[in-house]
């Protein structure tokens, strides 16, 4: 289990982050790894919310951090999180799935949760490089009228 290499991804990624990172990531034109040694993507914006429900939607849950140390995730508040649309360039990293370890007697419930949870996220070993001008939702607007997204921009 663990880690394992995929190929990189085609088409456009999606990255949320807390509103107070746009500017520097607007400015960088690039996400970078915090803490992890990857930084972590999905291919939709369903698959974004979905990720999201599962951790940062959590409150209270608890949940290991980068560095190994049991932590709760806070409160949830959708106004202090954006999504931005990325269309990825000069990649020379290395792109990896996390597959959740279970015990082996975890139940089949756990199991295909875990397995969900393993596809949903993209991990890029670097920093990850985008075009200019990446389109932003406001999680405000996502979490309104989830089928409208298509529709919900800002630049």
């Amino acid at each position: 289990m663990g880690y394992e290499r995929i190929q990189k991804p085609e088409g456009l990624l999606y990255h949320y982050t807390r509103k107070e990172n746009l500017e520097s990531i607007l400015r960088d034109g690039r996400i970078r790894k915090f803490c992890d040694r990857e930084t972590w993507f999905t291919k939709s914006l369903a698959d974004t919310l979905r990720l999201m429900s599962l951790t940062v939607m959590q409150e209270g849950a608890a949940y290991y951090d980068a560095r190994g140390r049991l932590q709760r995730y806070p409160a949830f508040v959708p106004e202090d999180y954006v999504v931005l649309e990325l269309t990825p360039r000069y990649q020379s990293g290395e792109w990896v799935i996390w597959n959740q370890e279970l015990p082996p007697n975890a139940p089949e419930s756990v199991r295909e949760l875990a397995e969900e949870f393993s596809h949903l996220k993209l991990g890029y070993r670097g920093d990850l490089k985008f075009w200019e001008n990446p389109v932003i939702y406001e999680m405000t607007d996502l979490l309104e009228e989830p089928e409208q997204t298509s529709e919900m921009k800002m630049q």
